[in-house]
């Protein structure tokens, strides 16, 4: 099964992580982040780290990714639960389904 990530916020903490030392050194070239060095500095760990950002950047995205919505069954009068997610009420004896007909949230306890 494939796995997403949040782009963005991969690319922050990366950033954040490697490249917020040597903000000062940043430069924009033909519209792409590149490393500007003063004569005499050695070039920090943020040179190596920019091909993988730009690469990460580049890479095309999914466009078919849903987030998941998690809900639960609430006990709502004698005899019928409802979905915490739509109010789509299903009878006791089908408390055991993972997903909600209605609106197809995840009623499966998060781990």
């Amino acid at each position: 099964m494939a796995e997403y990530i949040d782009k963005e916020a991969f690319l922050a903490k990366e950033t954040k992580q490697y490249c917020s030392d040597c903000e000062r050194r940043k430069g924009i070239k033909n519209g792409k982040r590149k490393i500007i060095y003063e004569i005499g500095e050695a070039p920090c760990r943020s040179c190596g780290i920019n091909d993988v950002i730009d690469d990460i950047d580049s890479f095309p995205t999914s466009d078919d990714v849903k987030p998941v919505v998690r809900g639960k069954w609430e006990h709502f009068g004698s005899d019928v639960f409802r979905c915490s997610e739509c109010g789509y009420g299903i009878q006791p004896w089908n408390i055991g389904v993972n997903f909600c007909p209605n609106c197809g949230a995840d009623m499966r306890e998060e781990s």
